[in-house]
């Protein structure tokens, strides 16, 4: 990315927080992943992102709902093959002032409201933040095509979603496809 063009991008997303009235609403529209700071994921492509912000004051600072929609192209984990999956995603994150209090300790065990929490410092918060853990929460831990792939055959590599090889499988194990998958 070109010098400066990385601070124009992102000053998009700095909100200042004197400015915030009872309810603001953010759109933003067409949002490209090297503008969030989202560096790879388990996904081949990740298309248009489209989020929209509500902020709102609230007693322990900034409220804001995040409501994002995307569109993701991934490699079957199982199986290989190209599919697709449309994301739309709401999320909701407490913006508060000041110095995180678990920044300096080691092995903190967190409560659910302190998950929801991001502390920041100066005139503006960064809306940035939320889109981008938004998108990545989403991403499924290993992405598969459907529940029920069978995957490949371990012997001969064949898709059994599309043909059933006849390959004797012996050993089950936990990359051993399911056993339906490769009979005949």
């Amino acid at each position: 990315m070109q010098e400066g063009v990385e601070d124009i991008d992102r000053a998009k997303f700095l909100i200042q927080t004197k400015n915030i009235d009872p309810e603001n609403i953010y759109e933003y529209d067409s949002l490209r992943v090297s503008e969030l700071n989202i560096k790879s994921g388990k996904w081949s492509q990740i298309g248009e992102i489209n989020a929209t912000v509500t902020l709102q004051k609230i007693a322990t600072g900034i409220g804001a709902d995040f409501h994002v929609t995307f569109h993701v192209e991934y490699a079957c984990m199982r199986c290989l093959c190209n599919f697709a999956r449309d994301f739309d995603v709401t999320m909701r994150l407490d913006y508060i002032e000041g110095e995180d209090p678990y920044v300096k300790m080691e092995n903190v065990e967190l409560a659910a409201h302190d998950a929801d929490r991001v502390y920041y410092h100066g005139p503006h918060i960064d809306l940035s933040v939320g889109i981008r853990e938004a998108i990545i929460l989403a991403q499924p831990i290993t992405p598969i095509c459907k529940q029920d792939c069978s995957g490949l055959c371990p012997i001969c590599g064949a898709n059994l979603n599309v043909k059933r090889c006849g390959c004797k499988v012996e050993k089950v194990g936990p990359f051993t496809p399911r056993s339906d998958a490769t009979a005949k």
